[in-house]
């Protein structure tokens, strides 16, 4: 799961969040006030921040639209083989084709 740690009132994060809502991932959206830092501890050098459930980090708006970029080809190709659809063997119905 993704998980975006943002400001408010931050375009940027907004933006983000849109663009994790229309890939249909999953993620959830943290917000974070002036000075806190992350639940790790640590204290971003650019917002917003978004993070995957493996440890890697990506901070920044510029860095976010280029994970996202290339996790939009990965997913695509994710969900071009996936299918939610069973066609029933007319001989044996007990098995999809």
């Amino acid at each position: 799961m993704l998980v975006l740690y943002r400001r408010q009132k931050d375009p940027a994060a907004d933006e983000v969040a849109e663009r994790l809502r229309e890939l249909v991932l999953a993620h959830r959206v943290v917000p974070v006030r002036e000075g806190e830092r992350l639940p790790d501890g640590s204290k971003p050098t650019a917002w917003p921040v978004l993070a995957e459930s493996n440890g890697a980090r990506y901070e920044g708006a510029e860095a976010i639209r280029v994970f996202l970029d290339a996790l939009v080809h990965e997913v695509a190709l994710d969900r071009q083989f996936q299918s939610d659809a069973c066609y029933l063997d007319p001989d044996d119905p007990t098995h999809c084709l």
